[in-house]
């Protein structure tokens, strides 16, 4: 009887300590020199308070910024100055192709962008564009328009065999400098994501 004791007492401290270790988010340490044992790990998170510093949702669907995502993100990102997200939907041609812009999405990893679901725009690919492929987390190699676009080709065809490494496909999703005009890309570049 005493080992079934222990075995139950052992599950339920293991159960106890793993829910302090699966918790996400910062945590803030409220007891002031509380000796009964008592760890931050063990206290909810600001962000799941519903105080305005994690959860940003609207009260109606509980998602997000309204932005339709699942996670606790916070507020979404804006882009630098300059900087045009864009989803490519259609590559017909090694000069052009056509995309839609984003809009962030909060998903349980963290931000992530999307088309918007709207009408998509044709630009134009010149000969010099400045184009990088991602290679992994914040790293990108300058590739030419010709390597662009069979990379582009080949991941709207979900033709993976045409991709080698250290290349892969990230959904589409570009960071792109436009002209004044704002039909042609002078700076295309992957963004890479998990």
């Amino acid at each position: 009887m005493r080992s079934t004791r222990h075995v139950i007492g052992a599950l339920a401290l293991a159960a106890a300590l793993g829910g302090g270790l699966t918790a996400c988010g910062p945590t803030e340490d409220t007891s002031k020199g509380a000796s009964d044992g008592a760890s931050a790990a063990a206290k909810p998170s600001q962000g799941a308070k519903g105080d305005g510093q994690g959860s940003k949702g609207d009260g109606k669907d509980g998602k997000a910024d309204g932005q339709g995502g699942e996670g606790d993100c916070g507020k979404p990102p804006t882009p630098p100055a300059g900087i045009k997200i864009i989803e490519v939907g259609l590559h017909r041609d090694i000069s052009v192709v056509e995309a839609f812009d984003t809009k962030p999405v909060c998903t349980p990893n963290d931000w992530i962008y999307h088309g918007d679901g709207g009408t998509p725009k044709g630009y134009k690919l010149p000969t010099d564009i400045k184009a990088e492929l991602a290679t992994g987390s914040g790293q990108h190699k300058k590739v030419t328009r010709e390597e662009l676009s069979k990379h582009i080709d080949a991941c709207l065809r979900n033709d993976y065999s045409q991709i080698k490494e250290p290349f892969s496909c990230h959904g589409n999703v570009y960071e792109v400098t436009l002209n004044d005009k704002g039909d042609t890309i002078k700076t295309m570049r992957e963004r890479w994501s998990v």
